[in-house]
């Protein structure tokens, strides 16, 4: 059995996509520094989301059964893994996994079989995973896929198309899929580390640095700098409440608007306080002090799953093309946390297929 010597750090490793400096890794006996996905088995582990077995070894290439499948998505979102009776004929409620089955099915991430059968112990296939990572998170709509082995009449289809478009679900090096394929642990766990960290996808990690540079141009209030990022036709809206953006529409400045921003004197009608209605008028340096820049954001190495899920369920129902990075202020003790605000920045690819800043939608509590 494995030392716990051996079980932690088997090598340290530059993390080449991310902005942090070395990191030690934790990998398996079975999981060299090599692999393709040991950052994102890494990972995995690192959040609890994944585990080994009692020999030290991850078992990479062996394939991923509906029960495990289930427990890794569900520790993902933190679902309820309280043992229970799920109403199926395969899982009793002494099954180590029937507090996530029966979640899974609430959330309507998997499904059960005739005659009430959940089948735990049966392979998943890759088009499967794709299907439940459909279900469980947040994708955008988009263009068909153009793989060979896929038909528009397969039931995992759009969710392959969505995922791919993405950058969460590869295919192989001869335009295939093979959707039918029982995917391996490995494969799993990279689909499901890109997920819920786009920073695992190269394109989704530029764009975090490209948030990052406007964070810092916002603190440094050089909005003629962020007026790059911006379209000329389409400008940058600022909402000051998720909820109240859909509500309100917020304030769209033009490009060329955006350089004099901190000297413009107009009074805008920003929004209204989220619960006391209360209007939010004032000048953008205002607005600037009182709710864009009105806590300490820091530059992110990885996106991190959201605190407030239903900040992004606000700004998709706007922008469901969207791709968001958030900066969390966590709030104080001294409140109990809810004195919590984010900063979002929402972006949206152009005909041209460039990310461009389409808008910045704070976020707190309810007043």
């Amino acid at each position: 059995m494995k030392t716990l010597l051996s079980l932690i750090a088997a090598v340290i490793l530059m993390f080449s996509s991310f902005l942090s400096p070395a990191k030690a890794i934790v990998l398996f006996d079975d999981v060299y520094a090599s692999h393709p996905f040991a950052f994102e088995i890494a990972y995995l582990y690192e959040e609890g989301i994944i585990n080994g077995y009692r020999d030290g070894t991850f078992r990479p290439n062996d394939p991923v059964t509906r029960a495990h499948a289930v427990a890794m998505i569900g520790r993902a979102l933190n679902l309820d893994d309280t043992s229970r009776s799920t109403g199926f004929r395969d899982v009793s409620a002494n099954n180590r996994f029937s507090g996530y089955i029966a979640s899974a099915v609430e959330e309507g991430i998997v499904f059960g079989f005739p005659n009430n059968y959940f089948r735990p112990n049966w392979t998943v296939t890759r088009a499967q995973t794709v299907a439940m990572l459909d279900r469980a998170f947040y994708f955008p709509e988009a263009p068909a896929n153009t793989f060979k082995d896929m038909s528009a009449n397969h039931f995992a289809f759009d969710a392959v198309s969505r995922l791919a478009h993405q950058g969460v679900a590869r295919g192989y090096s001869n335009n295939t899929f093979r959707p039918d394929v029982p995917v391996t642990r490995a494969q799993f766990s990279a689909f499901l580390a890109r997920a819920i960290e786009p920073s695992f996808i190269p394109e989704k990690q530029e764009l975090l640095m490209t948030a990052n540079d406007i964070l810092a141009d916002l603190k440094a209030k050089k909005f003629s700098d962020v007026a790059t990022y911006v379209s000329s036709t389409d400008g940058l809206t600022f909402c000051p409440y998720s909820g109240g953006c859909i509500d309100s529409g917020g304030v769209t400045f033009t490009k060329s608007q955006l350089p004099n921003f901190m000297k413009n004197s107009t009074n805008y009608l920003w929004g209204y306080q989220d619960g006391s209605g209360f209007e939010i008028k004032l000048t953008p340096a205002k607005y600037y002090s009182a709710y864009l820049m009105n806590a300490t954001y820091t530059a992110k190495e990885r996106y991190g799953q959201t605190i407030q899920p239903t900040t992004h369920e606000f700004i998709h129902q706007l922008y469901p093309q969207a791709t968001i990075v958030e900066y969390y202020y966590p709030g104080t003790d001294r409140y109990g946390q809810m004195d919590w605000q984010s900063l979002n920045m929402v972006f949206e690819k152009n005909s041209s297929g460039d990310w461009q800043l389409i808008a910045i939608v704070n976020d707190r509590w309810t007043i």
